[in-house]
Protein backbone atom coordinates (compact mmCIF):
# COMPACT_ATOMS: atom_id res chain seq x y z
CA UNK A 1 0.00 0.00 0.00
CA UNK A 2 2.59 2.55 1.08
CA UNK A 3 4.52 1.55 -2.73
CA UNK A 4 1.27 2.76 -4.21
CA UNK A 5 0.85 5.97 -2.91
CA UNK A 6 4.29 6.85 -3.45
CA UNK A 7 4.33 6.11 -7.04
CA UNK A 8 0.64 8.09 -6.84
CA UNK A 9 2.27 11.09 -5.44
CA UNK A 10 5.52 11.06 -7.73
CA UNK A 11 3.09 10.79 -10.87
CA UNK A 12 1.50 14.02 -9.12
CA UNK A 13 4.70 15.87 -8.71
CA UNK A 14 6.16 15.30 -11.81
CA UNK A 15 2.68 16.08 -13.33
CA UNK A 16 2.83 19.39 -11.71
CA UNK A 17 6.43 20.26 -12.45
CA UNK A 18 5.93 19.57 -16.27
CA UNK A 19 2.83 22.04 -15.51
CA UNK A 20 4.50 24.85 -14.80
CA UNK A 21 7.54 24.05 -17.22
CA UNK A 22 4.82 23.89 -19.83
CA UNK A 23 2.85 27.44 -18.95
CA UNK A 24 6.44 28.97 -18.39
CA UNK A 25 8.45 28.16 -21.55
CA UNK A 26 7.32 30.55 -24.46
CA UNK A 27 8.63 33.64 -22.13
CA UNK A 28 11.98 32.96 -23.62
CA UNK A 29 10.45 33.11 -27.19
CA UNK A 30 11.76 35.67 -29.34
CA UNK A 31 9.80 38.95 -29.48
CA UNK A 32 11.26 40.30 -32.87
CA UNK A 33 9.85 38.03 -35.24
CA UNK A 34 7.69 38.70 -38.05
CA UNK A 35 5.05 41.20 -37.88
CA UNK A 36 1.72 39.91 -38.37
CA UNK A 37 -0.79 42.59 -37.62
CA UNK A 38 -1.05 46.38 -36.84
CA UNK A 39 -4.18 47.00 -34.91
CA UNK A 40 -5.89 50.23 -33.82
CA UNK A 41 -8.55 50.80 -31.89
CA UNK A 42 -10.43 54.17 -32.15
CA UNK A 43 -12.91 54.01 -29.34
CA UNK A 44 -13.65 50.57 -26.92
CA UNK A 45 -15.85 49.11 -29.89
CA UNK A 46 -14.55 50.33 -33.37
CA UNK A 47 -10.94 49.00 -34.52
CA UNK A 48 -8.89 47.29 -37.54
CA UNK A 49 -6.60 45.14 -37.75
CA UNK A 50 -3.96 45.33 -41.24
CA UNK A 51 -2.28 42.27 -41.26
CA UNK A 52 1.21 41.99 -43.11
CA UNK A 53 -0.28 41.76 -46.65
CA UNK A 54 -2.38 44.74 -46.13
CA UNK A 55 -5.52 42.58 -46.09
CA UNK A 56 -7.83 44.89 -43.25
CA UNK A 57 -10.46 43.52 -40.88
CA UNK A 58 -12.86 45.46 -38.82
CA UNK A 59 -14.75 45.17 -35.65
CA UNK A 60 -17.70 47.13 -34.61
CA UNK A 61 -18.38 45.19 -31.12
CA UNK A 62 -14.53 45.49 -28.94
CA UNK A 63 -12.98 42.84 -31.02
CA UNK A 64 -15.50 40.16 -30.40
CA UNK A 65 -15.92 39.64 -34.23
CA UNK A 66 -14.28 40.64 -37.27
CA UNK A 67 -15.20 40.71 -40.73
CA UNK A 68 -12.63 41.68 -43.86
CA UNK A 69 -13.30 44.99 -45.74
CA UNK A 70 -12.77 46.13 -49.23
CA UNK A 71 -11.20 49.24 -48.58
CA UNK A 72 -8.95 51.16 -45.53
CA UNK A 73 -11.42 53.89 -45.39
CA UNK A 74 -12.96 53.12 -42.00
CA UNK A 75 -9.04 54.10 -41.22
CA UNK A 76 -8.97 56.91 -42.94
CA UNK A 77 -11.52 58.28 -40.61
CA UNK A 78 -10.14 58.84 -37.86
CA UNK A 79 -6.85 60.51 -36.93
CA UNK A 80 -7.35 59.86 -33.50
CA UNK A 81 -7.12 57.03 -31.65
CA UNK A 82 -7.36 54.68 -28.38
CA UNK A 83 -4.51 52.84 -28.89
CA UNK A 84 -2.41 51.17 -31.37
CA UNK A 85 0.04 47.98 -31.55
CA UNK A 86 2.01 45.34 -33.80
CA UNK A 87 1.70 41.90 -33.32
CA UNK A 88 4.49 39.64 -34.26
CA UNK A 89 4.53 36.02 -34.41
CA UNK A 90 7.36 34.63 -31.31
CA UNK A 91 8.00 30.32 -31.75
CA UNK A 92 9.98 28.12 -29.75
CA UNK A 93 10.92 24.63 -30.84
CA UNK A 94 11.48 21.47 -29.43
CA UNK A 95 13.31 18.18 -30.01
CA UNK A 96 12.59 16.18 -27.12
CA UNK A 97 8.75 15.92 -27.53
CA UNK A 98 8.14 19.14 -25.67
CA UNK A 99 10.00 18.82 -22.59
CA UNK A 100 12.48 21.46 -23.48
CA UNK A 101 11.80 24.52 -25.45
CA UNK A 102 14.49 26.71 -27.21
CA UNK A 103 13.48 30.46 -29.33
CA UNK A 104 12.97 28.98 -32.90
CA UNK A 105 15.97 31.10 -34.70
CA UNK A 106 17.07 28.62 -37.69
CA UNK A 107 14.90 30.42 -40.58
CA UNK A 108 12.60 32.75 -41.34
CA UNK A 109 8.91 32.57 -39.07
CA UNK A 110 6.73 33.79 -41.84
CA UNK A 111 5.70 30.34 -43.30
CA UNK A 112 4.36 29.57 -39.03
CA UNK A 113 2.35 33.06 -39.12
CA UNK A 114 0.67 31.86 -42.10
CA UNK A 115 -2.15 30.41 -40.11
CA UNK A 116 -3.07 33.83 -38.80
CA UNK A 117 -4.23 34.91 -41.85
CA UNK A 118 -6.75 34.48 -44.53
CA UNK A 119 -6.62 30.49 -45.58
CA UNK A 120 -8.49 29.01 -48.59
CA UNK A 121 -10.22 26.03 -46.51
CA UNK A 122 -11.50 28.47 -43.98
CA UNK A 123 -11.49 31.87 -44.74
CA UNK A 124 -10.58 34.12 -42.07
CA UNK A 125 -11.90 32.04 -39.12
CA UNK A 126 -8.95 30.97 -37.66
CA UNK A 127 -7.55 34.98 -37.99
CA UNK A 128 -10.75 35.99 -36.22
CA UNK A 129 -10.12 33.53 -33.84
CA UNK A 130 -6.88 34.79 -32.89
CA UNK A 131 -7.93 38.19 -33.00
CA UNK A 132 -10.66 37.74 -30.34
CA UNK A 133 -7.93 36.09 -27.91
CA UNK A 134 -5.30 38.69 -28.61
CA UNK A 135 -8.04 41.42 -28.11
CA UNK A 136 -9.57 39.98 -25.15
CA UNK A 137 -5.98 39.78 -23.43
CA UNK A 138 -5.28 43.40 -24.51
CA UNK A 139 -8.69 44.36 -22.77
CA UNK A 140 -7.99 43.02 -19.85
CA UNK A 141 -4.45 44.47 -19.58
CA UNK A 142 -5.70 47.51 -20.01
CA UNK A 143 -9.07 47.15 -17.54
CA UNK A 144 -6.29 46.21 -15.08
CA UNK A 145 -4.26 49.60 -16.23
CA UNK A 146 -1.14 47.03 -16.74
CA UNK A 147 -0.93 47.12 -20.52
CA UNK A 148 2.86 48.05 -20.58
CA UNK A 149 3.80 45.14 -18.79
CA UNK A 150 2.24 43.30 -21.92
CA UNK A 151 4.76 44.75 -24.50
CA UNK A 152 7.38 42.04 -25.53
CA UNK A 153 5.66 39.15 -23.46
CA UNK A 154 5.13 36.02 -25.39
CA UNK A 155 1.68 34.49 -25.57
CA UNK A 156 1.20 30.83 -26.33
CA UNK A 157 -1.60 30.29 -29.59
CA UNK A 158 -0.58 26.68 -30.33
CA UNK A 159 1.87 24.06 -30.24
CA UNK A 160 2.40 21.21 -33.17
CA UNK A 161 4.39 18.34 -34.01
CA UNK A 162 5.59 17.03 -36.94
CA UNK A 163 6.42 13.57 -35.20
CA UNK A 164 7.04 12.19 -31.33
CA UNK A 165 9.91 14.95 -30.57
CA UNK A 166 9.89 17.62 -33.47
CA UNK A 167 7.37 20.55 -32.10
CA UNK A 168 6.91 23.99 -32.35
CA UNK A 169 4.99 26.39 -30.05
CA UNK A 170 3.62 29.17 -31.85
CA UNK A 171 2.55 32.43 -29.54
CA UNK A 172 2.54 36.23 -30.70
CA UNK A 173 3.99 39.22 -28.51
CA UNK A 174 2.87 42.98 -28.81
CA UNK A 175 5.16 45.69 -29.63
CA UNK A 176 5.02 49.42 -30.49
CA UNK A 177 2.18 49.92 -28.25
CA UNK A 178 1.04 53.49 -28.10
CA UNK A 179 -1.87 54.16 -25.57
CA UNK A 180 -3.37 57.32 -26.11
Amino acid sequence: MKIQIKIIVLICFLSIIALCQNQLYLKDAPTNGTKIYSIKFFDLNNGVAESQFEETLETNNSGKSWLPVATTEKKKEFTNYLWSAEIYCAIMTTSDGGTTWIPYLQEPQEHFCMVYFKDQNTGWKVAEEFLIKVINTINTYIKNDDIKSLVDQPHQCTEYYSNVDSGWALGWCIRNLENQ
